[in-house]
């Protein structure tokens, strides 16, 4: 039998989804931001992937018949200690979970994508930034040796992967970039025969990690992630230039010399009221209005510049991650456990509703974004599946934990025409 389920719930036990981040309470730069630039390097769209913005979810091997129809991406964490319960251990043989959800993706006709984060959680250590693990050679041989298996078991597969490497690792990077005594990795150092020759850093971790790519896996398209807070500066609670930030995070991946092909991104990894009824932070559902008080733009806007920056000085498109699914239209949304609120789904996807209009979706795509792929970033966070399994439902709602409002939020946008990739 397989041991999915006992799995996934020890994934969540073990905390190996990416943690939440707390950045600095930085104001704002004081820079203009009024004016978008139009600098510009060409653009590089994989051929292999939907020329139109597309949507996707988080599903595992054991939600496979919950998946919501529509959705064309189909994403899971490849996580865990590295030295004992991660990904290849979840099922025997070693390594079959990520066969099993590559091979139940094709069959559902969907791109797979594989968030794989593992420098974290090895050791059971569960550091965030994983300066420890980072520089114990024992620690980087085995992971590079993890990297090498899923790279073997996508070249196995054949068709496109896409995996998303080790969100906010490179944020972390940049965050600290002069500071020496945060700023090594025993790459070269950890004696691992493909990191031979490559220089002790984050610069040497990130070509390694393509290099073993285009070796062992080139129908792999990899992305590295984005931190909207990489500078030291937040972008959206600290109401920050875009463009500026942007550019700098832009900068930084440069100057790392190594050729990943997408951008992943995201909005926030907990739902707002969770973030505000649980850790205690104000102000965390996103503003959707322009103000003066937030430099006459709304949080979306601010985001959707950022975003935009990032795509115009790399010329990769970006994928969106990790979306809250939580919202304010259902009853079912109310506040308890698995049932948190937010306003990012319905601030693109009402419109689209209630009048087939998906001009913030098309806004979004003329900044470079590809894919808006859906899931939570906490047990506790609000799913599109009945994940609580609770019995809370709302008069006239889906037994989903969001009331079932991504699912016919999604099948609206499919259904009124997908926005096509600039």
């Amino acid at each position: 039998m397989q041991r999915i389920t006992f799995f996934l719930l020890l994934v969540f036990l073990v905390s190996c989804k990416k943690a939440e981040i707390e950045t600095p309470s930085i104001t704002s730069s004081g820079l203009p931001t009024h004016i978008e630039s139009s600098i510009n390097v060409s653009q590089h769209m994989p051929a292999m992937l939907p020329r139109h913005l597309a949507m996707g979810v988080e599903n595992s091997a054991g939600q496979s018949s919950q998946i919501i129809d529509e959705a064309e991406y189909r994403y899971t964490y490849l996580a865990g200690d590295i030295f004992s319960n991660g990904w290849t251990n979840w099922n025997f043989p070693s390594g079959q979970f990520a066969r099993i959800f590559l091979q139940q993706t094709q069959q559902m006709g969907k791109t797979p994508v594989f968030t794989y984060y593992n420098i974290v959680p090895a050791r059971g250590l569960n550091q965030d930034p994983a300066f420890a693990n980072m520089n114990d050679s024992e620690v980087m041989r085995k992971y590079f040796e993890d990297w090498k298996i899923i790279l073997q078991i996508c070249k196995e597969f054949g068709n496109t992967v896409i995996i998303h490497y080790e969100p906010d690792l490179l944020g972390y990077m940049e965050m600290y970039k002069d500071d020496a005594a945060k700023n090594t990795i025993k790459v070269s150092q950890s004696g691992y025969a493909d990191a031979q020759g490559f220089t002790n850093d984050a610069k040497g971790l990130a070509q390694v990690i393509v290099s073993m790519r285009d070796k062992y896996a080139p129908n792999v398209l990899l992305g590295w992630h984005a931190s909207q807070w990489a500078t030291g500066a937040d972008l959206v609670r600290g109401k920050n230039n875009p463009e500026l930030l942007a550019s700098k995070t832009a900068a930084y991946y440069k100057s790392l010399g190594a050729s990943f092909d997408l951008i992943f991104a995201e909005f926030a990894d907990r739902d707002a009221a969770y973030d505000q009824l649980v850790n205690n932070k104000s102000n965390s559902m996103w503003s959707t209005e322009a103000t003066a008080a937030n430099d006459n733009m709304s949080d979306f806007e601010r985001f959707r510049r950022f975003l935009k920056r990032l795509n115009q000085e790399t010329g990769q498109k970006i994928m969106l991650w990790q979306i809250p699914m939580g919202n304010t239209k259902t009853l079912t949304c109310n506040n308890t456990n698995g049932h948190y609120k937010d306003n990012r789904p319905e601030y693109f996807m009402q419109p689209v509703l209630d009048s087939r209009n998906t001009s913030r979706l098309t806004d979004y795509a003329q900044a470079g974004v590809i894919a808006f792929l859906f899931g939570k970033g906490a047990a506790a966070c609000t799913s599109y599946l009945d994940a609580a399994n609770d019995g809370v439902t709302g008069a006239n709602e889906s037994s989903d934990d969001d009331g079932g409002y991504l699912r016919k939020a999604v099948k609206a946008y499919y259904a009124a025409g997908a926005v096509t990739i600039p």
